[in-house]
Parts: structure tokens; sequence; C-alpha cells
């Protein structure tokens, strides 16, 4: 298997790097709510650190992440609930705004995704809305937004 980069032959605080990037893509695309945010932020902070030379040796460094991950969310923890748990989420310009569905078929029930200004956001079809399906490309409107997810309706 040549022209493969094999993990061990990359510098350790790339390995952190692409393993904090990993937890924060986790955390955002596939299982919110996880708090693997913190310890992606823990594993890039590694990063850092090695970058800047403090530290050496594995032992340390998971020490370091596990310490940093517990700082991040001590950190941040109060913060990103009262912003995930507040009624204004600072999104109410997009109300009433024009999206596309994007990608797959945006079904009732389940999360899916709308390009709203360029931007691919994900979505759901809005519960009050009697519709069970909308296919991609359809036009909606953006009729609320509720902890980072944008609410749809069909266009009458």
């Amino acid at each position: 298997m040549e022209g493969l980069i094999k993990l061990t032959e990359l510098p350790a605080n790339t390995v952190w790097f692409i393993a904090g990037a990993a937890l924060i893509a986790i955390e955002i695309f596939l299982v919110p709510g996880t708090g693997t945010i913190f310890a992606g932020l823990g594993a890039i902070t590694v990063g850092a650190v090695l970058i800047a030379g403090w530290i050496e040796g594995v032992n340390g460094q998971f020490i370091l992440f596990f310490l940093f991950t517990a700082i991040w969310a001590a950190v941040l923890w109060k913060p990103l609930k009262k912003m995930m748990n507040s009624g204004g989420s600072g999104y109410s310009d997009m109300v009433g705004d024009m999206a596309v569905v994007y990608g797959e078929p945006l079904e009732k029930g389940k999360r899916g995704q709308v390009k709203w200004s360029g931007a691919i956001m994900n979505c759901e079809i809005a519960p009050q809305e009697s519709t069970e399906k909308i296919l991609p490309g359809t036009d909606v409107t953006i009729s609320e937004v509720s902890k980072g997810i944008l609410l749809v309706k069909r266009i009458p």
C-alpha cells in the first residue's frame, strides 16, 4: 500500500489535531450534545502544547488531554448551555426567509439540510406543518430557529 501515510509516521501534534477535528465534527454533525466538543478542544490544545515544545512523552500527552478536556468543559459548559436553552437564538433575522432543501429528501421527524444564503444548514420540518416529505430542490420558508436547527415549512 504505497502512497498511504501511516498514522505512526505523522508527528504527534498532527495526530492530536486530526483527533480534535474529528471529535468536534462528531459533535456538530453526528451526535450533538454529547460533549465531544470539549474533548476535541482538549486534543487541539495538546497539539498546540506539543508544537510549543512544553511537553514530551505519550503519558504526559494523555494526562494533558484529560486535563484540558476538563478545563474546556468547565469554562464552556454554562455559556454553551445558556446559548442552547435561550429562547432567542440570535437567528431571528432568518425567520421568514426562503431556503432550498439540499441533499436528501426532508422527512418529518428527521433532521435534514437546506441551503440558505449560500450556507448548508441543518433543519427539520416544522411540527405544525402537515407535509411529511419535501424533495431536494424544493423551496421552503424558515418558520423558526430552535437550538441551532432551522424549522421549515413548504411554500404554499
